[in-house]
């Protein structure tokens, strides 16, 4: 104890500077009535309190300016926290500084960042900072410059309490508790204990979050020898309660042979050599400790009392140079695949990364063979599983989630297909390595693929899981980058019933969406369970998305009548087709559609046999025939091709081909019979079927004694008729038929312009009575005239100039004309008649009495208006026969000459 005494270090000097004391003057109070009155005495007290407070008043140190700037260097410099710079020091922080030595009252302070500027305070913050320097003062100190160092207190905060508590509890008060001697060695036994308990657990599970093996080296007994601390049983009690945790600390160390992950971490080929680094560094240090005097010395004393705890810490202490040795030819081994592991780790394309895993399993193989440490299944097995993470951490990095949700689903297909493939080369590779391994040296490949590709295996399913997203993104919600596609439109009286169930569908789909978005950061963390719930609540939704478009389909093709629409109707929900578990609904859809079209050929089929014979009515016979052919033959063609063009997007059925193949037989047919029809009709043509060309073009009806007869043969009529349709029909005329064909657009003409000719003639002749032809003779003869070389002289070959035709049809017209006024006239000339005979002269009411003057002015007057009426009728009727003379007048002699007869 006086070995410790005298190295007990000197007590600071304190210099203070303090204000005489001056005793209190006692006061004598007396009951003596002839003293000062009390109102006087309390006046003195007063006064003599104010002189002992102005005497003891605080008086401030008194610095030379050199001076107190060397106090301030000499904190600036003793100042150590994180990213302290010069320029951090303003002014006004230095003169915080000196404001603290001139308060020998403040006895902390405080300097510590706040935000990005350095703060002095006289006390400790109120707010979390980083870390903190402190410097403490006994109250009323007064610092000088030479003796600062040996006077000041100080020290520095960081973020870390556990630091802290452990450098306060080991250097501030474990000293103090240990040197006790006034308590009960009980007492003091079982606190020490605990003192030491608890820094040893603390200081090892602090160093522990720092990836460190440290141990708590005890300061009790340090300045005793061996023999007197082995003397102290209590003592020695204590310190076997230290190397027990030492040991407890060091087997853990030792039974540390694997590199422990996160649960948000997978480890790579490249964590586990520098988990042998570390764990080599960590032995290191650990060895290092053990060979520090103060373990040492603990370690001889336990030795000497012959303690039973020290023997096995003795043995690990062996154990940790063995493992030093391990260590160091792990990374020797490991260091092979440091390299091509690097490499690996810097491939983006997965399609590349096939390519360095053979080198790599090589590597691992002959780590395997060859070191003779690291050669466990076991390891090996983790090392396998290091790379298996490492090729999912590659594959997780070039897949962009964001990308997808953001609608690149054709790139993210691409991206979730290269991944898989990836994986499925890596596990095909390790399989063909390790047969081949086993080929040439049975059982020599023995290592749990079930644990190496655990991860793999979770991986590819999850990527099949975003396969199944991306493909739900484009069938349910329209979402491709490269396409535009349109919603399902519908048509007829429903269609905007199917146009808001299509709607429904995406709104659900698209919730169900943004709940696999909100997860995002668990989908390919094949260490996140969580997934497995969300892809399941994902399928749900898809199912019941499913059952609605089913349901729909139904609906739809209730209303679908024909081919066409069944057409529009699978086109509008064709993007669901692509969805596998609807593919069942829309193959029978596809099929009901084809057997709707093989009906529609069997109906064309049964028309075609059944109404073989019919045409209609405004086409000749044989080309009508064949011309009805033609249009079922061109139904058949439109219907194919729509199902042919169709094709390209329609899932397959089995029986399309035997429809079209029925089609094909059926427009063969078709085209024979349109054959058929044209032989009969080419047939039946007389070869000298243009003779009827050389009649006239007009005659005299026989049967109708007067009028005039289009004097057209009728088959050529008919022959022009059948040949313009099998013109159309892109069939072959005959020669002799064409020579009359290639002159049907005149004869057309020469026809049309013969009826109008005949039309109006007979229709002026059928108009007139017999005296009234007798009256109009010359003029019809005028019209026979004009109408005479059309009878006697012009036939169906002549070359008839247009000027004929025109003033035939101008002489029948003006003979329409005046016949039609003629004919007006007449009748307006009965009703003028008519309207003179009742137009009375006199009419008298027979109730009514008149004066005689009165009657006669009465009658005058009547009669007056009565002439002035038929006056004014009668210069009508001169009127209209003027009009009726105009007309006869060029003819009148005519007219004139058969009236005397």
């Amino acid at each position: 104890m006086a070995e410790a005494e005298k190295e007990k270090p000197e007590a600071p000097e304190v210099v203070t500077i303090m204000a005489p004391v001056v005793k209190r003057p006692k006061i004598a109070w007396s009951d003596d009535l002839s003293h000062d009155s009390e109102e006087d005495r309390e006046k003195e007290r007063l006064a003599q309190l104010e002189r002992e407070l102005e005497q003891t008043r605080e008086q401030k140190p008194i610095y030379d300016p050199e001076e107190l700037e060397k106090l301030v260097d000499y904190v600036v410099r003793m100042t150590t926290i994180y990213d302290l710079r010069p320029e951090d020091w303003t002014p006004a922080t230095r003169q915080r500084i000196e404001d603290w030595f001139l308060e020998p009252k403040s006895l902390i302070l405080s300097i510590y960042f706040k935000g990005d500027k350095l703060k002095a305070s006289f006390d400790i913050p109120l707010s979390p900072v980083y870390d903190l320097t402190y410097f403490i003062r006994p109250p009323d100190f007064v610092f000088k410059a030479e003796t600062f160092h040996d006077d000041i207190v100080f020290g520095t905060f960081r973020d870390s309490i556990e630091a802290n508590v452990i450098n306060m509890m080991e250097y501030v008060y474990a000293p103090y508790f240990f040197a006790i001697t006034a308590w009960p060695d009980s007492v003091k036994s079982e606190f020490c204990t605990h003192i030491h308990t608890f820094l040893a657990k603390l200081t090892d599970m602090y160093y522990k979050m720092l990836g460190l093996t440290v141990l708590y080296i005890p300061r009790e007994g340090q300045h005793l020898s061996f023999e007197q601390a082995s003397a102290d049983r209590e003592l020695v009690k204590r310190l076997e309660g230290v190397v027990v945790y030492w040991t407890h600390q060091i087997k853990s160390c030792l039974e540390d042979t694997a590199f422990v992950a996160s649960q948000k971490e997978l480890l790579c080929p490249s964590d586990e050599y520098d988990f042998w680094i570390y764990r080599h560094e960590n032995l290191n240090a650990l060895l290092h400790q053990l060979k520090n005097p103060a373990v040492k010395h603990i370690t001889k004393i336990l030795v000497t009392t012959h303690s039973t705890f020290i023997h096995q810490f003795q043995c690990l202490c062996e154990d940790i140079v063995q493992k030093v040795k391990e260590a160091t030819s792990n990374i020797e081994y490991l260091q092979v695949i440091k390299q091509p592991c690097a490499v690996l780790e810097c491939v983006v394309d997965p399609d590349e990364i096939s390519k360095h895993i053979p080198h790599i399993i090589n590597l691992f193989r002959f780590i395997w063979m060859e070191s003779p440490t690291y050669n466990s299944e076991v390891r090996i097995t983790n090392l396998f599983k290091a790379l298996s993470n490492q090729i999912i951490i590659l594959c997780r990095n070039y897949i962009k989630l964001d990308d997808l949700f953001d609608g690149n689903t054709i790139k993210a297909l691409g991206e979730f297909s290269k991944c898989i493939d990836c994986c499925k080369k890596y596990r095909e590779i390790y399989d063909v390595m390790a047969e081949a391994h086993n080929e040439e040296n049975p059982n020599s490949w023995v290592l749990d693929t079930g644990s190496i590709f655990n991860y793999i295996d979770s991986f590819i399913q999850r990527c099949f899981d975003m396969l199944d997203v991306c493909n739900c993104m484009i069938i349910f919600g329209r979402i491709n980058e490269f396409e535009n596609m349109n919603k399902p439109y519908f048509g007829g009286a429903r269609g905007d019933q199917f146009e808001a169930k299509c709607e429904k569908i995406e709104r659900m789909f698209f919730a169900a969406l943004l709940d696999v978005k909100a997860v995002g950061n668990t989908i390919l963390d094949v260490q996140a369970p969580s997934w497995y719930d969300d892809i399941l609540a994902f399928r749900t939704v898809i199912k019941d998305i499913e059952i609605i478009i089913e349901n729909l389909v139904d609906t739809v093709f209730e209303s679908v009548n024909h081919v066409e629409e069944a057409v529009v109707a699978l086109y509008s929900l064709n993007n669901y087709s692509k969805r596998k578990n609807l593919k069942r609904v829309f193959k029978r859809k596809t099929s009901e559609m084809w057997a709707m079209f093989s009906e529609e050929v069997q109906e064309s089929k049964k028309d075609m046999v059944s109404t073989r014979s019919h045409y209609p009515a405004d086409m000749p016979s044989y080309a009508g025939r064949a011309s009805v052919l033609k249009m079922r033959k061109n139904r058949l063609v439109y219907l194919k091709n729509i199902m042919t063009d169709a094709s390209a997007w329609l899932l397959p059925c089995s029986s399309s081909e035997d429809v079209i193949m029925h089609v094909n037989r059926l427009m063969g047919a078709i085209d024979v019979a349109i054959r058929e029809l044209w032989i009969a009709w080419t047939h039946n043509l007389d070869e000298k079927c243009g003779a009827g060309l050389n009649k006239t073009l007009m005659r005299k009806s026989a049967e109708f004694p007067g009028l005039l007869e289009c004097n057209i043969d009728v088959n050529i009529l008919e022959l022009c008729h059948e040949a313009a349709h099998w013109e159309n029909l892109m069939m072959d005329i005959p020669l002799h038929a064409f020579q009359v064909y290639s002159k049907s657009s005149t004869i057309n003409y020469v026809y049309e312009s013969v009826l109008a000719v005949v039309k109006g003639y007979n229709k002026i002749l059928d108009s007139l009575s017999e005296e009234e032809r007798l009256l109009f003779k010359p003029l019809i003869t005028a019209c026979e005239k004009k109408v005479q070389p059309g009878i006697t002289k012009l036939t169906w070959t002549s070359t008839m100039s247009d000027a004929y035709i025109a003033d035939c049809v101008m002489q029948i017209g003006e003979l329409q004309d005046f016949l039609t006024t003629y004919k007006n006239c007449n009748v307006n000339l009965v009703k003028i008649m008519e309207k003179i005979c009742d137009t009375p002269f006199v009419e008298f009411d027979i109730y009514n009495v008149f004066d005689i003057k009165a009657l006669r002015a009465k009658i005058r007057k009547m009669e007056s208006t009565a002439m002035d009426s038929v006056l004014d009728m009668y210069k009508l009727i001169v009127i209209y026969l003027v009009i009726v003379y105009e007309g006869f007048e060029a003819y009148i002699t005519q007219v004139n000459s058969i009236n005397c007869i």
